[in-house]
C-alpha cells in the first residue's frame, strides 16, 4: 500500500508541475503591418495646407501667416504625432485668450458652429434680420399694451424671446453654459423656421429631416402631429411632450439625435458618411457627454482630414 501511496504522490507532483509551467510559458506573437505611420515624406506645403484646413473648419478663416507658420513648425517638430495634432486642435476649439480680429479662438469657433447651424436650420437667416423681426415685435407688443390686448402681449413677447434665443445660443455655447443640443433647439423653435417649414405637416418632416436625416414612421408622425397640431401629450422619443417646446426637447435628447449629429459632422469635415463601426465607437461618449468638440477633434487629427 505504501508502494501505490508514494506511487499517486509523484504523479501528483509531475502533474502540478506541469501544469505550472505551461502556464509561465510565453509566446511572442508577431502583428504584421502594425508598424506607425512614416511621416517623413511629408512636405512643409502639405502640413501647411493642413493647418490652413483646421482653421477654416473651426473658425471660419484662413491662419493669419504667422499663425501658419507657428503650427506648421510645431507640426514638423513633434513629427506629426496625434498627440501635438490634439493639442493644436483643442487649442482652436477652446482657447479663450484674446486675439485681434477673432476676440479669442474659443469666440470664432463658437460663432462658426452658429453660422453652420443658421445655414442648416434658417437658411443662413442673417442677425440683422432676426434683430429687425425683433424690433417689429416690440412694436407689436406696445400697440397691443395699448388696445388692452394681454393675449396678443403674451403672444408677441414669447415669438420675440424664442428670437433671442437663436442670437444667444451662440453665447451660452461659447461659455459652455449650454451645449449644441439648446442650438439645435432653438433653431427648430422659431417664427423664421416656421416660416420656411409652413404648416404642422412640413415642420415635422423638417424636424427629422434636420435632426436625425430621416423621415419619420407613421407612428412618429402621428405623435407629432397631436403635439405639434393640437397641442395635445404624446410619447416621442421615450418623453411626454404637449407643445412645441416640449417636442423640440425630446428631439435633442434622443438616442436617434446623438447618432445622427455624428454622422453629419462626418459630412461636414469629411464629406463622406460614416460606417456603422465608427459611429458606435462614438456614440457612447457623446449620449454621456453631449459635446460635439470630442467628436470633431477626433475627425480633424485623423491622416484622412489631414490628408498625409
Amino acid at each position: 500500500m505504501d508502494i501505490f501511496k508514494r506511487t499517486r504522490q509523484f504523479l501528483y507532483l509531475g502533474m502540478s508541475i506541469l501544469y505550472l509551467s505551461s502556464c509561465t510559458e510565453t509566446e511572442n506573437i508577431e502583428v504584421k503591418d502594425n508598424q506607425p505611420p512614416n511621416y517623413k515624406g511629408v512636405s512643409t506645403l502639405r502640413i501647411e495646407n493642413y493647418v490652413q484646413r483646421m482653421f477654416i473648419d473651426l473658425l471660419g478663416r484662413e491662419a493669419t501667416d504667422a499663425e501658419r507658420i507657428s503650427f506648421t513648425n510645431q507640426l514638423k517638430l513633434a513629427e506629426l504625432h496625434d498627440s501635438c495634432r490634439q493639442r493644436l486642435a483643442s487649442l482652436l476649439m477652446f482657447d479663450t485668450t484674446y486675439r485681434s480680429g477673432d476676440s479669442s479662438y474659443r469666440h470664432a469657433f463658437a460663432q462658426r458652429i452658429y453660422d453652420i447651424s443658421k445655414a442648416r436650420f434658417l437658411e443662413g437667416a442673417s442677425d440683422p434680420s432676426i434683430a429687425q423681426f425683433i424690433g417689429n415685435l416690440d412694436f407689436a407688443i406696445t400697440i397691443a399694451r395699448l388696445n388692452g390686448d394681454s393675449i396678443g402681449v403674451y403672444r408677441y413677447t414669447d415669438a420675440k424671446n424664442k428670437y433671442f434665443d437663436v442670437l444667444n445660443s451662440r453665447f451660452v455655447f461659447r461659455k459652455r453654459i449650454k451645449d449644441y443640443r439648446n442650438i439645435c433647439a432653438v433653431m427648430m423653435n422659431n417664427s423664421i423656421y416656421d416660416g420656411i417649414n409652413m404648416n404642422s405637416f412640413n415642420y415635422i418632416n423638417a424636424v427629422f429631416d434636420n435632426c436625425l436625416n430621416r423621415n419619420p414612421s407613421q407612428a412618429e408622425f402621428d405623435r407629432s402631429y397631436l403635439i405639434i397640431h393640437y397641442n395635445e401629450p404624446a410619447v416621442i422619443f421615450s418623453r411626454w411632450a404637449a407643445n412645441k417646446n416640449e417636442y423640440c426637447d425630446a428631439i435633442v435628447n434622443s438616442d436617434a439625435f446623438h447618432e445622427a449629429q455624428i454622422r453629419w459632422l462626418y459630412y461636414v469635415f469629411l464629406q463622406r458618411d460614416a460606417t456603422t463601426v465608427e459611429v458606435s465607437s462614438l456614440f457612447h461618449i457623446f449620449y454621456l457627454s453631449h459635446q460635439i468638440e470630442p467628436i470633431i477633434q477626433k475627425l480633424i487629427i485623423g491622416d484622412e482630414y489631414a490628408q498625409f
